[in-house]
């Protein structure tokens, strides 16, 4: 998505791109897949702030438009996310901060002040984080002060952990009451993959406050963004190319001026010879900081710079994955719109602690033999049964309003838990790259393990279900590892380190004379991290400056609308 939607600004702006996918559909983690009778998204769940990411994927699309449906009905307050703690009821998410303020008030009066501050803290961490990352488009001695004389604010939500900042605004912390407050109040932590107690308050703060207004999902399927903003590329002259894998980038007088690359197969493979596709006026990766690094030729990778930061912020956590489709529809079956979180703790009621548990929350279990790691969880299929499986449930079906039109009389779930790659890297093979084809009857065993408790996550929580599976595919780390060239699912971890310095260095222009950056490792997690890094990039590459965006007040965006007639 990074790459695309700065491809998408610069044709915009007169530029001719060419834009290299790996995967045989464009769209990155927005590509969707349809196998018989179901179709499937693979990495957009839910968008927020509709006001403002609306705008901004029409001003890049031709033709056709992408059209979103809010989550959720009037009836459950557009609820987008469910957040189960142990075998408790969910804890429901409705659309709007008064919802969200409302709800948790009548459910723990006696906290209404931290709850109120919580809100307002997040809203403020997340609005500060503005300055910080646009600093990074400018020179690194402006970048530098900015971050010492304006973004102190922000240093201090970033360096916080998200358990802290929740645990001191509680009043009665030490009540079983207060630790399921702050359980809930911390849930949405899947979203980034990283246990609350590690994790910077910039995250999730800025995750909250993305979704405190509502939640909403593109009618057509997560395919259709790409499908919008792909003829605006082809419309400037430029080019989208599916399976074709970057093998280097190719650095001539110490400049990028172009990339190696070679066609992928639908198996993984090599085909052919490599090719130089040369650039001229320069190179952006949109493969994360890890990648890109390894794609600069080894003599070149210090003044890339790259290195000392990746010792510092490791890879994040990666999945393994059901797609589920069953006959029926969404009523039939019971389903609900919003996302369910399944987050088992380690105690609840009137003795509960409610500290998350789960496999691959951190690197406490990163050593074990992976066929062992989900042993003796998952087994009930009971409704109500015990929770001990941390697992995300949602159903595209039931968000896209044109997936009935499309798949009558079918239903389609996404289950997802958390992995540790280390688990599966036995198993990878030069000689079968894909996931799917690896004849190995230990991985085998493992994924239809892997399916057999995922089905019995759905049946536990949603009993109507049962009877009508009709298709199964278990997906790993390794999958991640063939469609994206990383097997981590959020880039790069979302710690403390992160955001409080530690990807200071990690700028849309690099040190290397035409190489920029783009994506999630420039701004944050998600499809809107990455769309979001796409702008700073582009705003790098076409020069604007301190001057542009403070003195005259004038951005790429407003430029582009003013073009469009639209400002």
């Amino acid at each position: 998505m990074g790459s695309l939607y700065t491809a998408a600004l610069l044709s915009q702006a007169g530029y001719v791109c060419v834009v290299l996918e790996q995967h045989y559909v464009a769209g990155g983690c927005t590509h969707s897949f349809h196998d018989g009778a179901y179709e499937f998204d693979t990495g957009l769940h839910y968008v927020g702030r509709l006001e403002k990411y609306e705008l901004l994927f029409d001003m890049v699309s031709t033709g056709s438009k992408v059209e979103w449906k809010k989550m959720g009905t009037e009836e459950d307050g557009f609820c987008y996310d469910e957040i189960k703690l142990g075998s408790e009821a969910p804890w429901k998410f409705r659309a709007g901060e008064e919802n969200f303020i409302a709800d948790l008030v009548k459910e723990f009066p006696e906290e209404e002040e931290g709850i109120r501050e919580y809100v307002r803290l997040c809203k403020r961490a997340n609005k500060k984080a503005d300055m910080y990352f646009y600093g990074k488009m400018f020179p690194k001695y402006i970048q530098s002060l900015l971050n010492k004389y304006l973004n102190a604010e922000y240093f201090k939500y970033a360096n916080s952990t998200t358990w802290d900042v929740v645990t001191k605004l509680i009043k009665n912390i030490d009540s079983t009451s207060g630790k399921r407050l702050r359980a809930i109040l911390c849930g949405q932590f899947g979203d980034y993959g990283l246990k609350p107690q590690d994790s910077s308050f910039l995250i999730q703060a800025g995750i909250v406050a993305h979704y405190m207004g509502g939640a909403y999902y593109p009618v057509g399927g997560s395919q259709r963004i790409s499908k919008a903003i792909v003829p605006t590329i082809e419309k400037a002259g430029g080019r989208v190319l599916v399976s074709c894998r970057a093998k280097s980038v190719i650095i001539e007088g110490g400049r990028a001026t172009g990339v190696e690359v070679v066609q992928v197969d639908k198996s993984g493979q090599d085909k052919g010879l490599p090719v130089k596709i040369k650039a001229k006026l320069g190179v952006v990766s949109g493969a994360g900081a890890m990648v890109t690094n390894k794609l600069v030729p080894e003599d070149h990778r210090a003044k890339l710079g790259y290195e000392p930061m990746l010792s510092d912020v490791k890879p994040s956590i990666s999945h393994a994955y059901a797609f589920i489709g069953m006959k029926g529809t969404g009523e039939e079956l019971g389903l609900r719109c919003a996302n369910l979180w399944v987050l088992p703790v380690d105690s609840q009621g009137a003795e509960g602690e409610y500290n998350y548990q789960g496999a691959a929350l951190d690197a406490s279990d990163k050593g074990k033999d992976g066929s062992k790691v989900w042993e003796g969880v998952g087994e009930s299929d009971k409704e109500g049964g015990e929770e001990d499986m941390l697992l995300f449930v949602g159903f595209p079906s039931v968000k896209d309003p044109n997936y009935a039109i499309a798949h009558p009389g079918k239903s389609a779930c996404e289950m997802i838990t958390t992995a540790h790659p280390e688990w599966f890297s036995q198993f990878e093979t030069a000689a079968k790259a894909q996931s799917g084809k690896r004849d190995n009857e230990q991985y085998t065993k493992l994924k239809k393990d892997l399916e057999r408790k995922m089905l019995n996550g759905l049946y536990r929580n949603y009993p109507k279900t049962r009877g009508t599976v009709e298709y199964v595919n278990i997906a790993t780390p390794l999958t991640n590892k063939y469609y994206l060239g990383r097997a981590d699912s959020y880039g790069l971890e979302h710690t403390m380190a992160h955001y409080g310095g530690g990807l200071n260095n990690m700028r849309p222009k690099t040190d290397i004379p035409g190489l920029f950056c783009t994506g999630q490792d420039i701004g944050t997690v998600g499809i809107v991290g990455a769309l979001n890094g796409g702008i700073l990039t582009a705003h790098a590459i076409l020069g604007y400056n301190l001057w542009d965006l403070v003195v005259e007040e004038r951005n790429l965006i407003e430029d582009v609308l003013r073009m469009q007639g639209k400002a």
